[in-house]
């Protein structure tokens, strides 16, 4: 019988297991840019609600206005009247107020249609603004005026 060649051979020594602590170089740098992104990302998020929080404020403002809107003592401006001034007060935070604060009848009716891209104020339930005021016999369309109103405090840049 033929002795087996393998006896006289060690049992394998088998490497320590790699522990998960310090991970690889690859690691703290998948790690080191998602950070980086992250923060970007907050960063950008924190912006935004920053400088959109004069828009919020105002549809809250007309969102209120619209609700009382019946509920007004006499004497007190139509929801045209309080709409108008919540839109031009807003302008006043976005745009120079040059541009902005001397603007009145269709050159504002003008402004508003063209800074957020729309065709209701000109021509539509918005002309209410313009017309309203020194109207005050006259019944606008206070839900559509509304709507109007809600859509540039969405859509102006």
């Amino acid at each position: 019988m033929n002795p087996d060649p393998l006896a006289p051979l060690r049992p394998l020594h088998l490497p320590d297991q790699i522990g998960w602590w310090p991970p690889a170089p690859g690691w703290w740098l998948l790690a080191g840019v998602a950070a980086v992104v992250l923060g970007g990302t907050l960063w950008l998020a924190w912006r935004h609600l920053r400088g959109n929080r004069y828009r919020r404020a105002a549809q809250r403002e007309l969102k209120a206005a619209y609700r009382c809107r019946h509920a007004a003592p006499p004497g007190e401006a139509p929801f045209a009247a309080q709409a108008s001034r919540i839109l031009r007060r807003a302008a006043l935070v976005h745009y120079p107020s040059r541009e902005v604060a001397a603007l009145c009848a269709e050159q504002w009716l003008d402004f508003l249609d063209r800074s957020a891209g729309l065709r209701v104020f000109r021509e539509g339930p918005g002309r209410a603004l313009a017309d309203a005021p020194y109207n005050p016999g006259s019944q606008p369309d206070d839900a559509a005026l509304h709507d109007a109103c809600r859509q540039w405090l969405r859509r102006h840049r």
